[in-house]
């Protein structure tokens, strides 16, 4: 006896078009935001990596240099073309207290990278800023012996020259004024007493984009120089300002503080 098959029947080729469709929208609405929370979970772990191998380098300049960031001195300003040249005559600078310490690729000059090249524009640019307070704030209240946070122009959106570049072998980029010195906590509350920390950004994937600093979701924060200060940081992105003081590295934004103690 034959048997009959009923009620089943394969899908139409439009049925099958339309279904396509729907998935390839979805699709195209959820990959920005699995890619984005991807390259977040990257920026994070390289960015804890570099807070680690970089106190761990200052740590071991203690153990064989017997000095530490308190006891840096005043190096000298690095220029286009010949960054590394200007240090000959360091003794006790943050360049030469890295550059023994950590694996050092290339060292370079900000303005090595702004400017024009065969009619190129060659910036090491900052896509979006919009946190510049943020570390403005904490900076303000931790710089009051003379070092400060090298001042981001927003326009263009460019580090400002003579700053320092090392470039380590792991992709990452540290950013900072070797003419900063004497790294060091305040040792008292008196108020003539105060806090000299040194200041510095981390790339934690060099040149490659975003190339943008780290803010906290709800914009510029007018307390964020507070320790305290409410911040979010739900898309951490590729650079964070650093504090440096005797032999610690700490966030220097309520933006990099979020995203190193995120959960």
């Amino acid at each position: 006896m034959s048997k009959k098959t009923i009620g089943m029947r394969g899908f139409t080729l439009a049925e099958v078009l339309i279904t396509l469709g729907i998935i390839g929208v979805v699709a195209a609405m959820t990959m920005p935001t699995l890619i984005n929370s991807t390259q977040g979970a990257q920026y994070k772990t390289a960015y804890k990596k570099a807070l680690s191998v970089m106190s761990q380098a200052v740590v071991m300049n203690i153990a064989l240099d017997d000095y530490d960031l308190s006891q840096t001195t005043e190096g000298a300003t690095a220029t286009r073309d010949s960054a590394g040249a200007e240090y000959a005559n360091d003794a006790q600078s943050l360049y030469t207290l890295f550059k023994n310490r950590m694996n050092v690729v290339k060292v370079a000059a900000s303005d090595d990278f702004q400017g024009d090249t065969n009619g190129k524009a060659d910036y090491y640019k900052i896509v979006a800023n919009p946190d510049s307070e943020d570390y403005k704030n904490f900076a303000g209240k931790h710089d009051l012996s003379g070092n400060t946070f090298p001042d981001i122009a927003t326009t263009p959106t460019s580090w400002p020259t003579g700053l320092t570049m090392l470039f380590f072998n792991d992709g990452i980029t540290f950013i900072y004024d070797n003419t900063q010195h004497t790294c060091s906590v305040a040792t008292s509350t008196d108020a003539v007493d105060e806090d000299s920390y040194c200041f510095g950004f981390i790339d934690v994937n060099g040149q490659k984009a975003p190339n943008r600093v780290v803010a906290c979701d709800n914009g510029t924060l007018e307390d964020s120089g507070e320790d305290n200060a409410a911040c979010t940081v739900s898309n951490p992105t590729d650079i964070y300002p650093i504090a440096m003081f005797d032999q610690s590295i700490i966030p220097a934004s309520a933006a990099a503080r979020a995203v190193l103690y995120a959960k």
